[in-house]
């Protein structure tokens, strides 16, 4: 019952989480109270950093990844509650696969892996931009429990593909997500880019 209870909850939070997400081609605002912009340059995005949490970014193969982890990363890269958003630009050269094409399969193997389940799914259409978000209940044998949000975006007109996730202990997701969701609804792309 009570597991029942905390996904309805969940899905309650989820579903009225990122209802308007991801701004393009817009100034930033002031950031709201806790929170810093963190500038993302190889990525021409900004994202929303909540005080006391770290940043790193890296590039592996083309693709630039950032960091935004409650708790810093150590030479192992591990965390337990964060968001990383890996950019890859021109898609097709790199995966055979135009970006939205490219981020559509991705999306659907997502949330089938063992000890895995869906929680959440959907996907949008606006203009160039291709978006899918899968939200699933990851208790993997050897590990505790955790959620992860994750979100593609594709941009058709530019070729690139950013891979948000967010993720946390399913005992600590509640109140990692209430940071969450505010930084997915206000991640700013430049799309023209």
């Amino acid at each position: 019952m009570l597991r029942a209870t905390f996904a309805s909850l969940l899905l309650l939070l989820l579903l009225i989480g990122p209802a308007q997400a991801q701004r393009y081609n817009v100034a930033l605002s002031p950031a709201p109270a806790g929170f810093t912009w963190q500038p993302l340059p190889a990525s021409n995005a900004a994202i929303l950093l909540p005080e006391g949490w770290y940043y790193k970014a890296e590039a592996v193969k083309g693709a630039a990844t950032c960091y935004l982890t409650q708790q810093e990363i150590g030479e192992s890269g591990e965390y337990q509650t964060g968001l990383s958003l890996q950019v890859v630009r021109k898609a097709k050269a790199q995966t055979k696969r135009p970006a939205p094409e490219y981020a559509e399969l991705l999306m659907l193997r997502t949330g089938f892996g063992q000890g895995q389940q869906q929680m959440e799914k959907a996907s949008s259409v606006e203009g160039a931009w291709h978006k899918w978000t899968v939200c699933y209940h990851d208790a993997p044998p050897d590990a505790d429990a955790r959620i992860v949000f994750q979100l593609a975006l594709a941009n058709a007109k530019t070729d690139t593909l950013y891979l948000l996730t967010f993720e946390s202990p399913e005992k600590d997701w509640a109140e990692a997500w209430t940071l969450g969701q505010v930084m997915v609804r206000e991640l700013a792309l430049d799309a023209r880019q």
